[in-house]
């Protein structure tokens, strides 16, 4: 097999490592990696564990989607193009992959979750019968298995009736770290020294990422939404997301926003319950209701007892009413989200790893 990896960063620069320790053993070769401004290809495969560098070096000027031309044209069988940016000028590159009859793997939210037209006809191109397949597994939980439960659910004919999740390991870890004592600005403040938060914290703060990741489970549940229908219930004055700068916005966090948010936590804390930032999905409505919101939870609730950035996803459909389905774990981090795209490199190709 073959791969086209875009964005050799973060996740894809471990990616490439995973690759060149697990990769020639299951007959995997990187062939191409692009960043937004170059590529370089090799038909005869790049030393992934250097191929950062030889990009660095040897990189010609072009966009990704002649990245994917040019990739084609190698003539190779069983390519993959891999997408771990953060871009949405990666999207159009998609459906001219499949075009192409590469496969489509991506940790990038951007597609699933963007225009609703565009994702569909991805989707189109990619359920042909024997054709190039689409993977995206890591959009939400990283490595977590949550996507492929809910398309199998709503496949076997299962109706999924309520999701409660907690989708950002930033938003789990500042509120895990919020206790007794301690600021919620100097929280924030550590979270982003440890690089748990963007350069900009209220890039998290907003909960626009989490929102991205609810309508991403809401399609896959079955619904025809939109990510401008999540409704986001601010936890933060609006005066910290309008400072001019980061710096400015940490003075107002602690000026007009620290002693509600000790406030809110104490209250919870004198009745038992934990804040926890909770994206959820009521289907009983029409359309369906998708919201991000602060809440109080109890000591019964499944997203009580987590602990550090890990994120929960609760699912209760028609077969899972009594008992929902629960899957927890790490939300975060390069080595279990590249770990998941490599996953779903495997499964497009039907590469058997079972142990010899």
């Amino acid at each position: 097999m073959n791969v086209l990896l875009a964005g050799p960063g973060l996740i894809g620069g471990e990616l490439l490592q995973q690759l060149a320790k697990a990769g020639p053993s299951l007959g995997i070769k990187v062939v191409g990696v692009a960043n937004s401004k170059s590529f370089v290809l090799n038909k005869d495969g790049l030393d992934a564990a250097s191929a950062k560098a030889t990009l660095q070096e040897k990189g010609v000027s072009g966009s990704v989607e002649e990245f994917v031309k040019q990739g084609a044209a190698l003539g190779l069988p069983k390519t993959v193009f891999v997408d771990c940016t953060a871009s949405e000028a990666v999207s159009p590159a998609y459906a001219l992959a499949l075009e192409h009859n590469m496969h489509v793997c991506t940790a990038n939210k951007k597609v699933n979750s963007g225009e609703l037209a565009y994702r569909k006809k991805v989707l189109e191109l990619a359920g042909k019968p024997a054709g190039p397949r689409f993977r995206y597994e890591t959009n939400v939980g990283a490595g977590l298995p949550i996507i492929k439960p809910l398309i199998d659910m709503r496949k076997t004919g299962d109706k999924v009736l309520k999701i409660e999740a907690i989708l950002s390991g930033t938003l789990a870890f500042l509120f895990n770290s919020f206790k007794e004592g301690v600021k919620f600005s100097e929280v924030v403040k550590q979270a982003k020294e440890l690089g748990y938060t963007e350069p900009d914290p209220r890039d998290d703060l907003s909960g626009a990422d989490v929102a991205r990741k609810i309508t991403i489970l809401t399609r896959e549940a079955g619904y025809d939404v939109e990510l401008a229908d999540v409704k986001i219930e601010p936890f933060l004055p609006e005066s910290c997301f309008a400072a001019p700068s980061v710096e400015e916005f940490f003075k107002v966090l602690e000026s007009e926003a620290d002693a509600q948010m000790e406030a809110r936590r104490a209250a919870a804390a004198s009745r038992g319950e934990a804040l926890r930032v909770i994206a959820s999905l009521e289907t009983d409505t029409t359309p369906p209701t998708m919201k991000l919101s602060l809440q109080e939870v109890s000591a019964q609730h499944a997203a009580y007892g987590i602990s550090g950035s890990d994120n929960i996803c609760i699912i209760k459909s028609e077969r899972y009413n009594e008992c929902p389905l629960v899957v927890k774990g790490p939300g975060a981090g390069a080595a279990v989200t590249a770990a998941g795209v490599f996953a779903d490199i495997l499964t497009v190709v039907d590469i058997d790893v079972t142990p010899a």
